[in-house]
């Protein structure tokens, strides 16, 4: 039988399940309030203004409330040092390409700005329970809502990797046939930046933009496959460059750079059809005992309690931890085929 304490755990959990999905749609409200102004923007050229609104409405209050406390914890931010380093590995998630360059400190205090959104989440959600808020369970859901923002860029930063392979070779095709016409390096660039879209141009952009501000051509290929991480930039990195050096057929060069990539991007279609079914099952496999183990404190909340409360119950958390983590390297490793072309 469920005691009064399994019962009010058991709530607990379902007050903080609802709390979470109701921040994170407020979360997504504001992020699609603050790309509106971008796509009015894009639109605007194919519309007619009739009326002329200068009042302004309630999510665009509440957006220009949230940029100017960001400005101000940036400015504050700034001041302590070790921020100041922090901020700097977030500079690869700025986009250089545009006029108004972006500050990665803005990261920041976006995260802490979230992680203060924790804590406050976990201070009402105490509230309404009745119960008094630990200063542990404060520094956890700071902690939660500070790196959150991590997850996120990483998943996009991930996305964008995938979208530069997928469309490296129509830039190589494009590039190759700039050659064939008689342009220039840095001609073929600037076509394919306006001729390809999403992350592919962006980069193209940047290196259109090192070349016209007097960099050397190795340096700005250099630094562009720093930036995409993917063999075909090193293949078009390293080809430029010995054409560079020594001279050649750059058209003859880089068709064979062109039937390289196609020969690779084939293989790779192929073995992610063949490896499919392996995908799913990875994915299952990870999923399953994280599905039984909020099944089980779903059914009764005390469970894992005898986990937290002694020493031996952490020693074996932990090893709990150390071997899901390698069993997920160990399938993932197994299943992962690469194209060694």
């Amino acid at each position: 039988m469920l005691n009064i304490n399994n019962i009010n755990l058991f709530l607990k959990f379902i007050y903080m399940i609802i709390i979470i999905i109701v921040t994170f749609g407020i979360i997504a409200l504001v992020l699609q309030v603050i790309r509106r102004p971008k796509l009015e923007r894009r639109f605007s050229k194919f519309t007619v203004n009739v009326i002329n609104q200068k009042e302004l409405s309630l999510f665009d209050k509440f957006k220009i409330l949230y940029l100017k406390w960001q400005k101000g914890m940036t400015r504050f931010l700034y001041k302590i040092k070790i921020f100041d380093t922090y901020s700097k590995k977030y500079q690869k998630y700025c986009d250089n390409t545009k006029i108004d360059k972006e500050d990665p400190m803005n990261y920041i205090s976006n995260k802490v700005m979230l992680g203060i959104v924790g804590i406050m989440i976990i201070i009402l959600s105490n509230i309404l329970q009745f119960y008094n808020v630990t200063l542990f369970e404060m520094i956890l859901a700071f902690l939660l809502g500070f790196f959150v923002l991590d997850l996120f860029l990483i998943s996009k930063e991930k996305y964008r990797k995938v979208q530069i392979e997928k469309d490296m070779l129509k830039a190589i095709i494009i590039m190759n046939n700039s050659f064939k016409s008689g342009l220039s390096i840095m001609q073929a660039i600037y076509i394919v930046s306006h001729e390809l879209e999403g992350p592919i141009s962006e980069e193209f952009k940047k290196m259109y933009i090192d070349l016209s501000f007097g960099l050397n051509m190795e340096v700005v290929f250099e630094r562009f496959t720093n930036r995409v991480n993917t063999k075909e930039a090193k293949y078009i990195t390293t080809s430029l460059n010995v054409l560079n050096k020594t001279g050649g057929n750059i058209v003859q060069v880089f068709a064979s750079v062109e039937r390289n990539s196609f020969t690779r991007k084939k293989l790779q279609d192929e073995l992610g059809a063949l490896s499919a079914s392996s995908q799913a099952m990875f994915k299952v496999l990870v999923v399953i005992p994280l599905l039984i183990a909020v099944g089980i404190f779903a059914l009764n909340p005390t469970y894992f309690i005898p986990l937290f409360n002694n020493p031996l119950g952490i020693f074996i958390l932990i090893i709990i931890i150390l071997i899901y983590s390698l069993y997920i390297i160990i399938i993932r490793k197994v299943i992962k085929v690469k194209v060694m072309l």
